[in-house]
């Protein structure tokens, strides 16, 4: 008979259906309407069954009342943070202890609580990172009541990264045009796959294709991004993101749109099938990638510390174009193409040259009204007189609002040139040496008959 009331009473509070009693003259069925499972259906009613069911009602609710028992995490990390704040960077291992305590004697409230597992490892792994003991000294003070604190489930300290000095930025865009970390602005012809950047967190990499027939000039057609594995915060397999031309997919290659702790990983589709955006959180930075017409445009923030990091290492042997540029063998000198109406870029195939597609002054007065300046007004400029495509227009703006956001500082070193003569004439005067030289016959001969004079 206890049996039959536990099961009764056991699916009476956990599946939440109704009972209704049904009197008879020496049994009483309970009918559950809701349930039609295996299992007794009836039980006899005896002077004992009343003590036992009474007994088995508080049972029941003792154990719900267990089971709904808070999860104490965030007070844990109240008490990290204040020991942490107490004893200062000198006591991270006493602090680290305490909240690595705090969590197992939490455990049993905490088992299906995905932030709780999360934390544990964070925990785990600072302890590692930090050469603490697993024994040791342990924080006894009492955290103060009104204690300001910012929930763990908010942001963890492990999984985010305040950079101190600032952001570095890259970009490319167009023909191609590349902005490199060390502020250099070059047009390229990087045909075929390039890295742009490699480093302990993650990989880029395009793929550059002819705009046109026979042209030395590519854009980018194909884009890679790799975040490497970050157990910690990230995840414990490498992330893809591919995008080629007419496919700029709004997940990774696996189908997800974030990873890691907090969604620490994160990938957004601004503008559908045009636009989006990557944000790694732990090491706070954000890819931008969007295509216009048949063609990609990238732009990258990522902490100066980090940009550092990749200087450093320079003298590898490994491409690196946000990092160093391009190689001399793939630079296209863009400013003494612009000096001349009639310029015209070599076959990507032989020394014969490629017809441009607009005209020097249609193409300065579409980017004039493009609302572009300096170095992406020339970009523009080259971009239009080479492919005769107005999309790269707003390729180039859009790159001008990229560094804006990321580097809005910069704005103060544009000098807003919507024009070309300072390169036509810089390039007309390096471009006569015999001028040069005639000048400097004239002033040798002048010197020469002074010295006559004064004997």
């Amino acid at each position: 008979m206890g049996k039959n009331d536990a099961l009764c009473f056991f699916r009476a509070f956990t599946c939440k259906r109704s009972l209704t009693p049904r009197r008879t003259t020496s049994k009483v069925e309970y009918s559950d309407t809701g349930w039609q499972g295996m299992g007794l259906t009836q039980f006899t009613d005896t002077p004992h069954s009343h003590s036992s069911k009474a007994l088995l009602v508080v049972a029941v609710l003792a154990a719900l009342i267990s089971v709904s028992a808070p999860c104490q995490i965030n007070e844990c990390w109240a008490q990290y943070s204040y020991a942490l704040q107490h004893l200062g960077k000198s006591g991270m291992c006493i602090a680290l202890r305490t909240y690595h305590q705090c969590t197992r004697n939490s455990a049993s409230d905490c088992t299906g609580n995905i932030h709780y597992h999360s934390v544990r490892r964070m925990i785990e792994s600072s302890l590692k990172k930090n050469n603490c003991s697993m024994t040791g000294k342990f924080f006894t003070g009492n955290v103060p009541k009104g204690y300001s604190h910012k929930s763990v489930e908010e942001t963890p300290q492990e999984c985010t990264f305040s950079p101190k000095a600032g952001y570095g930025h890259c970009g490319l865009f167009g023909d191609p045009h590349l902005r490199t970390f060390t502020n250099k602005y070059q047009t390229c012809k990087v045909r075929g796959a390039w890295p742009l950047i490699d480093n302990e967190y993650l990989t880029v990499q395009v793929t550059n294709d002819p705009v046109g027939k026979d042209s030395s000039a590519t854009a980018t057609s194909k884009l890679t991004v790799i975040i490497k594995k970050h157990e910690e915060c990230g995840s414990d397999r490498y992330i893809t993101y591919q995008a080629q031309t007419n496919n700029l997919p709004n997940r990774f290659q696996n189908g997800r749109s974030v990873f890691g702790y907090e969604n620490s990983v994160r990938l957004v589709e601004v503008v559908e099938g045009r636009h989006i955006e990557i944000h790694i959180r732990y090491i706070d930075t954000t890819i931008l990638v969007r295509q216009i017409g048949h063609y990609f445009t990238f732009s990258l923030q990522t902490p100066l510390e980090l940009v550092q990091k990749m200087l450093n290492k320079t003298m590898d042997s490994g491409l690196n174009l946000c990092i160093k540029g391009c190689p001399k063998s793939e630079i296209i000198d863009y400013k003494h193409f612009l000096t001349k109406k009639n310029a015209r870029l070599k076959s990507a195939t032989d020394s014969a040259t490629v017809t441009n597609q607009m005209t020097r002054e249609q193409a300065i007065q579409k980017c004039k009204n493009t609302n572009v300046v300096d170095f992406y007004f020339d970009s523009c400029v080259f971009d239009l007189m080479t492919t005769g495509d107005s999309n790269f227009t707003q390729a180039a703006n859009s790159a001008q609002q990229d560094i804006l956001r990321f580097i809005p500082q910069v704005w103060g070193t544009f000098k807003n040139r919507t024009s070309l003569p300072v390169y036509v004439q810089t390039h007309k005067n390096s471009s006569n040496p015999l001028c040069i030289s005639q000048i400097f016959y004239w002033i040798i001969l002048l010197c020469t008959y002074l010295r006559l004079l004064t004997r």
